[in-house]
């Protein structure tokens, strides 16, 4: 088995290098045009989401800062089935073997089965998607694992699944309590250092949606690791619930 937990990395800040250490056991993959992509490394080499399928090379290069390969990889676990999350899964699946996880109720959308649901882009995005169509394509793939609320996970000293459905039908995040931990994926967001609640564009149920955010506030969390922008690093928990308690983060408010 591949031994890289004990690494000792320095902390590069987005955007410089390939990889960017955040905890012993966890690091991002930077450079990434879709999800953040963080790399467990204890106990074994995992991926929290995988970005678009132009994301391929970043994970490379990050895996390949910490001395590993894309065959060293054993999981991939998604937060959501949305392509700028799981747009590499189809691809690392042929070609490393990697076993891909996503709740039970995303996996029909990224199997195929069930279509993609549509949502409204601005005029320019919808432009800029199309053009660049072959980078961004949807790649189904075949989960290995369905996730259920309260799975535990054998990553990190257990993590556990919980099911915060609103920005889709099988929405998780992730929560290494022995860590105080929390990856978020869209549910909860951190771009341009704001708090933000799911993209409400691309969020078909915002009622669900809101539960999901209330829910998240029972918890006891140092570091958030969000699905898009900045980690949090240190008193998450606190300032997760401060701005939920001024209504800042739709749907809740």
């Amino acid at each position: 088995m591949l031994e890289i937990g004990g690494i000792d990395l320095p902390l590069k800040p987005a955007g410089k290098g390939p990889v960017r250490r955040l905890t012993g056991g966890i690091h991002q993959a930077v450079k990434a045009r879709g999800s953040n992509i963080y790399i467990i490394t204890e106990p074994r080499l995992s991926l929290v989401d995988a970005g678009f399928p132009i994301d391929l090379p970043p994970i490379r290069g990050a895996l390949r800062r910490l001395g590993a390969d894309i065959t060293d990889l054993e999981w991939v676990v998604a937060t959501h089935y949305h392509g700028d999350h799981v747009g590499t899964v189809a691809r690392l699946q042929r070609e490393s073997g990697l076993k891909a996880a996503i709740h039970a109720d995303d996996a029909p959308f990224a199997c195929g089965e069930v279509p993609y649901e549509r949502f409204r882009y601005r005029p320019s995005r919808l432009l800029f998607y199309y053009s660049l169509y072959p980078l961004f394509r949807y790649r189904c793939f075949r989960p290995d694992l369905l996730l259920e609320e309260g799975a535990v996970l054998p990553l990190l000293g257990g993590i556990r699944v919980l099911h915060t459905p609103g920005h889709s039908r099988g929405s998780v995040c992730l929560f290494a309590e022995s860590e105080g931990i929390l990856f978020t994926g869209d549910l909860v967001r951190n771009e341009r250092g704001v708090l933000e609640g799911p993209p409400p564009r691309f969020t078909p149920d915002p009622r669900r949606a809101a539960d999901s955010l209330l829910r998240l506030a029972s918890l006891d969390f140092e570091m958030l690791l969000p699905g898009h922008g900045e980690p949090i690093l240190g008193n998450a928990g606190a300032i997760f619930r401060r701005q939920l308690e001024r209504g800042a983060l739709w749907p809740v408010g």
